[in-house]
């Protein structure tokens, strides 16, 4: 739901039955859920949610609100009057959500409020509006903070969690009170939920026996993780979410590459050196929004970094250390290689030890290859794929030397060449849908 800044309240009328002053023999009741809880609205600009009450979130758990999309730094307003309870509000560190305790017994929570600098998302800002404290007591309707992305949010889109409590304590599904709240009316009657897709099979269409390279792709629309091991036994996980571009390097320099993610509409970089963890241990800026990550070791020290290639300029930018802590990390240097739109991948294509950038051009099914981190024509090009192909390059055969896999998805199959000349494929065989991701 897209919507214009709007703050209704709603007031329900209640008929209550006299009670004797004593029932001592009476069974207690179990408390009832209002038909609609009068709020304010909790957001004070445009906003986007749906009722996501019960969904299933990692480690186990379930949603226990609303999430309301909107920009960082749209107001949040108090859904009540009331006395501010407790806060995480330590600037820098555990920052920032915070609980309101209405003047009826009941309570509402914010979490992810800002905790960045505006403009940034380096963890060093404040989310709550000047003289939130806890104790204090609010109005219906006033300021208290501003969305953000904090906590376990900072990798996903900046949202408010609304939660509403009883006053006893029990949770309640805040949708239809906030959707009452702004419309005037309660939310009409759903329909019967559609059953989720049903996921895709793990394609397993060769015999144990068969062995291919190592390959791993990923799931475009969640963040899953597919890892084809030689022997053609799979494992699976999650890291990352739809929408971001995957990386596959050895961030900690052990031997061993593990999985990260770019998202691109900010430029922050997002890394985990366990694979099969989806913590994110390591967190940084890059780029500009709109460009292509690219995971590689570009010095030949044996450990991978993450560069940036600026598809509409046709630039590469270089960066031979990790960040951190949200850092915006500058490149060390630049140059130009390849033509506005190009495709570029990464690898080591003549087996220095050093990788470098190479480029799939649709337009005409050329790739090119550079051998240095320097501005020029390509050291190397030749005829592969077909428009549409997805390429990435890794070292198939154990000769120290990356080459070309494609994925087409046309016919969700893998072909590998194990040379760097114009020919057929050497290897190929089906891996994959069509909206995977090869990464290596």
């Amino acid at each position: 739901m897209l919507r214009k800044p709007l703050f209704v309240v709603i007031f329900l009328a209640i008929s209550m039955t006299a009670l004797p002053a004593f029932a001592q023999e009476s069974e207690p009741s179990e408390p009832s859920e209002p038909e609609i809880y009068p709020i304010v609205f909790p957001v004070g600009g445009e906003v986007r949610y749906t009722d996501t009450w019960g969904a299933p979130r990692s480690g186990g758990r379930s949603h226990h609100g609303v999430d309301m999309l909107a920009e960082k730094m749209v107001p949040v307003l108090a859904a009540a009057s009331g006395t501010v309870g407790w806060m995480h509000d330590e600037q820098g560190g555990n920052c920032c959500d915070m609980a309101l305790l209405h003047d009826d017994g009941w309570e509402s929570w914010y979490i992810h409020l800002n905790n960045d600098t505006p403009g940034t998302d380096d963890g060093l800002g404040w989310g709550f509006a000047e003289g939130i404290t806890s104790g204090v007591h609010v109005e219906a309707g006033q300021i208290i903070g501003y969305v953000g992305d904090s906590g376990n949010a900072e990798w996903s889109s900046s949202h408010l969690h609304f939660e509403l409590h009883q006053p006893d304590g029990t949770p309640i599904n805040p949708y239809p009170h906030v959707f009452a709240a702004e419309t005037g009316q309660p939310p009409p009657p759903s329909d019967p939920p559609e059953p989720p897709p049903e996921p895709d099979p793990v394609p397993n269409e060769l015999p144990v026996e068969d062995e291919h390279p190592r390959t791993v792709m990923v799931d475009a629309r969640g963040g899953k993780w597919h890892v084809r091991e030689e022997s053609g036994q799979f494992s699976t996980h999650t890291f990352g979410g739809s929408r971001h571009q995957p990386l596959w390097g050895d961030w900690d320099c052990d031997g061993e590459k593990t999985h990260g993610m770019y998202r691109r509409s900010d430029g922050y970089v997002y890394l985990n050196n366990r694979l099969g963890h989806d913590a994110v241990e390591i967190g940084f800026f890059l780029g500009n929004p709109g460009d292509v990550a690219l995971a590689g070791d570009f010095s030949g020290d044996g450990c991978d970094t993450v560069a940036a290639y600026r598809q509409s300029e046709g630039r590469v930018f270089i960066s031979n250390q990790l960040g951190s802590a949200n850092q915006i990390l500058e490149p060390e240097f630049s140059y130009y290689f390849g033509d506005p739109g190009d495709k570029p991948y990464v690898g080591d294509f003549d087996g220095d030890g050093i990788d470098t950038v190479g480029l799939h051009r649709e337009s005409s099914g050329f790739v090119y290859f550079r051998q240095s981190h320097t501005q020029g024509f390509a050291d190397s090009e030749f005829y592969y794929g077909i428009p549409d192909d997805r390429l990435t390059a890794g070292d198939f055969n154990d000769n120290g030397v990356d080459t070309l896999l494609v994925f087409r998805p046309s016919e969700q199959k893998l072909y590998i060449r194990n040379s760097n000349t114009l020919g057929v494929a050497d290897v190929e065989f089906r891996f994959g849908y069509q909206h995977w991701l090869p990464v290596s």
